[in-house]
Order: structure tokens, then sequence, then C-alpha cells
């Protein structure tokens, strides 16, 4: 048997294919006035952000393709210093173009080849955008397809496209595309695709949808799961609507085992989504999916997905916010008993009480139904229980060997601090090898005390030029430089759509 071109079974294995977006002229364009509406909360200086992506594709690029780093190399010593990074973003005759790290924009330009998917992609555009017609046929003139996937991405046209002697702005940017985690997941052999829970983020589910259907699974369209509201949707009123909406976002979705999927409940995942798509994946024999873990956690913008709040480094071992912790909060509530909520004539809710974790097993014995209840009776008590459930039961480690790596030591206000900075917000090249963010540094020192070595991507690169073959690292946290990374508001594990991973 063949072995498919897409399948994720863990968050672990051995990574061979992925998706990812460079930071784009969009995010360049951002203003004070529109964070809330792009989603962001700072300006974010984009050639900074770009030098420092540059070290998340070369480090990927070591471990995925690493033919394709020695003709960087040779480019980057014939061209002026100040172009150097070019050969990263697509659409530069530099572009080094590798098969296994595949960015968004070099696939849309793929696909739109085909004069048919062209024109309905832009029509589905400007349809969605509200575009004038004038727009439309100029797009459907632009012949170069790598200069039209660049402007369904930052929605600026060309001044050399629309005869004005100016760029001029169609769209609005989409800032949040280099989040590719977020466009959708995979589910074995399959894809669900994401369905954005913000207008900012709406094109980019569009976008995903074309490439899922004309690129990844264009022969095979039986293998997209596309979740939508129920069919009578419409027929509410608008505050029914509000919490029968379907909305998915692929940082609340962990394929963690292969017979174990995880999915989060939050600000950006509604809860109709969640139901819709326990009831598609447990009615799927062929996934092989017998339990579904569901973690309900505050409506924050600091976690606006769970994978904001953990992600796994091992088998044995993954890393957490400490303040999501029952153990914590049952030591802290032991260690300094108060009496402050029952005296209080406004008593608080405790952010820790609010993360719920619910499972729903797929009957072995019966045929699938719709109509039955099959949740767990007994409730995990709260996060570290799953993760330690996820170890013990999914991947047969002993209870003594678990481990939890906290964000900031658990130590406050770094605790805090550093997941808002994605500290939480790692994803693995094979396991027990992570990419974090340099300005972490209090997580770093937790990945230290439980035998893990931390090292920058210059130091890697170094030791990788003088001989380290990269299949040899084994326990290492790698840092990427981030200072403008961060202010975007996502990790590693957020920039990083898995499209093949090995099999544990």
């Amino acid at each position: 048997m063949t072995k498919p071109e897409y399948y994720v079974e863990n968050e672990l294995g051995r990574l061979r294919k992925l998706i990812v977006h460079s930071p784009d002229g969009g995010i360049g364009k951002i203003i004070p006035g529109t964070f809330a509406d792009n989603l962001y909360d700072d300006i974010v200086h984009l050639k900074s952000m770009q030098k420092e992506y540059n070290h998340y594709i070369q480090l990927l690029l070591y471990f995925l393709d690493r033919e394709k780093i020695e003709y960087i190399k040779q480019y980057q010593t014939s061209c002026k210093p100040e172009k150097k990074s070019w050969c990263f973003i697509p659409g530069k005759k530099e572009y080094f173009n590798s098969d296994k790290v595949l960015d968004t924009q070099q696939l849309l330009a793929t696909i739109i080849q085909d004069e048919t998917v062209k024109l309905r992609l832009i029509s589905a555009i400007c349809s969605y955008e509200e575009s004038s017609y004038a727009i439309q046929q100029i797009l459907e003139n632009i012949s170069d397809p790598a200069v039209l996937a660049k402007v369904f991405i930052t929605g600026i046209l060309p001044s050399d496209e629309n005869g004005s002697g100016e760029d001029l702005f169609i769209f609005p940017p989409i800032p949040n595309f280099i989040f590719t985690r977020d466009i959708g997941i995979m589910v074995k052999d399959h894809i669900l695709l994401s369905r954005m829970a913000t207008v900012a983020r709406r094109r980019e589910s569009l976008l995903t949808k074309f490439l899922s259907l004309y690129y990844f699974y264009k022969s095979e369209p039986h293998k997209i799961l596309e979740i939508i509201e129920e069919s009578d949707f419409f027929l509410y009123e608008e505050e029914e609507r509000k919490h029968r909406i379907i909305s998915i976002e692929g940082g609340d979705v962990m394929m963690i085992h292969p017979k174990h999927f995880v999915i989060g409940c939050s600000i950006r995942t509604s809860s109709s989504a969640v139901n819709e798509i326990i009831h598609t994946l447990l009615s799927k024999p062929e996934l092989g999916i017998e339990k579904i873990s569901v973690v309900k956690i505050p409506r924050n913008r600091a976690q606006m997905h769970i994978d904001t709040i953990f992600t796994q480094v091992k088998r044995n071992v993954w890393v957490l916010y400490g303040r999501f912790s029952e153990n914590i909060l049952r030591a802290e509530h032991i260690s300094k008993h108060s009496y402050v909520n029952k005296l209080s004539h406004q008593p608080r809710q405790l952010e820790m009480e609010q993360v719920e974790i619910l499972q729903f097993y797929k009957p072995s014995d019966e045929p699938y139904s719709k109509t039955k209840d099959y949740s767990v009776s007994d409730k995990l008590p709260g996060l570290e229980a799953l993760l330690r459930q996820i170890s013990v039961e999914d991947f047969d480690v002993h209870p003594d060997e678990v481990k939890i790596i906290y964000s900031g030591g658990n130590v406050f206000p770094h605790d805090e601090r550093e997941q808002w900075t994605d500290s939480c917000n790692v994803v693995a090249l094979k396991e027990g090898v992570v990419i974090g963010y340099d300005r972490n540094n209090k997580t770093a020192e937790a990945f230290r005390a439980a035998g893990f070595s931390v090292k920058t991507t210059t130091e890697a690169f170094e030791e990788f030029e003088a001989g380290l073959n990269p299949e040899q690292v084994e326990n290492t946290l790698f840092l990427l430089p981030s200072a403008e990374l961060s202010r975007a508001r996502g990790g590693s594990h957020c920039m990083s759509m898995p499209l093949l991973r090995d099999v544990l």
C-alpha cells in the first residue's frame, strides 16, 4: 500500500511536510485604529518580523528539506546584504520553493495557473469582499499567478496592474495568515477545514478551501471535512443564531493520538461547532477515532486557543500554563485558605474553575447514533489530569514518568507574561525537539531543569554547518528570535499546519 501524501495522527511524529506563510506586506499596513479589527495589539515592524521568521523557515528546512539550505547559501553569497531575505518570500525568482515547507502564497499561485480555478477564486473573493465589477475585471486580466496570489493575501493591487500609477488597496489585509495552524487541521488522511470566528480571518478560510479542493485533495474531495450550520439556521431569530453559529479554528484542535482527538471550546471555537465535530468524527469508522476530549476554557483574549495553554513535547512531557492547573490551584487553596468569597458581597469566579473537561467515547459494539449521549460519567478534574491521562493511557507512560513544564517556571508574574508571549505554544520537529521563542527566559530555564538542551537558532545553525546532523538532535528546545513575531500573538505551533508526520 502506498503511503498517503498527507497524514497526521499525532503531535510528535517526525515532521515531514507542513504549510507556512511568510509575513507579507499586509501586516505593514496595520494602524492603531484597526488593532481590534485585525486582532493585533501592537504595531509590528515588518522587516524585522520577516528576518525573525527567516530563522523559523531555515530551521524547518534543516530538518525537512536540507537540500534547500545549500540553495539558499549559494544565493546569499551572490546577492547584496539587504536582499538576503528575498529567498524566503514567495513570488521572487530566488524563492527556494520547497515541496516540504509549503507557503500558502506559493500554493495559491500554483492552483490559479488553471484558468477555471483562477476565475472561480476571483469571483468568490470579489463576491465576499463586495468588490466592484471593474476590480474583478482587473484581477481577471492579471496574467502572472504569483502577482495575483499576492493580491489575494495582501489586498494590495500593484500600480503596474491598475494603471493609476500607485498601489491601490482593494481588500483588507489578512495579517493573521502567518498562523497557518488555524486554517485547517489534518485528521489522519482527512482535512478538517476551519471556519474562522472573526471577520478579519474569513478570507483565510476561503483561500484554504480552494487549496484543499484544487491542490491537496483535487482527486479525493470526500476527504475534506467541512462543518457548517444546520439547514434551518437562518430561520431562527438573531439571538438564537448566535448560539448556533459554527466557528472552528485549528489552534483549538489536536490530533493527539490515532484513537484520541482533542478539541477546545473557546472564544474562537463555538460549542455548536464542537458538537458537530464530535458527531462527524464519531460517525466515520474509517478515521478510527474512539475518544474525543473537549477542553472548555474561559473566553479570554490571552488564552484564545487551547494551544496557547498547553502543547505536547514528548509522550511523557507537556508544557502548560500553570494557572490552568487544578493541582496548583488546589495547592494554593490548601496553603493559604481564603474566606474572601464567603465574606464578599460580590464573590468572584476564579479562572481555574472555568476550565472543564468532557470526554466522549465511540461505542464499540453498536452502530453510531446521533441521538445518544456517549459522554463519560466521571469528569476529569482539570487539564493536568487530561495530560497525564493521555500520556498514561494513550502512550503507555508510567504515571511517575509524566512531566509538566510550566510557563515561566510557574512563578508570578513570569508565568502570565510568558504565556502571553507563547511560552506554551511549541511545535515538535520530532518527539522531544521543539521550537519556542527566545524571550521566554523562565520557561527556557524550566526546560533545562527538565533535562532539555536549550539553543538559539543561531547556535543551532552554526552546529549544523559544523557537521551536526539534525537527525541526531534529541531533547532540545530551539529558540527563535521573537521581538516582533511575538507581537502578532502566536508561537511556532500557531505558525505551522502539519500535513505529514511519521507514525509513532
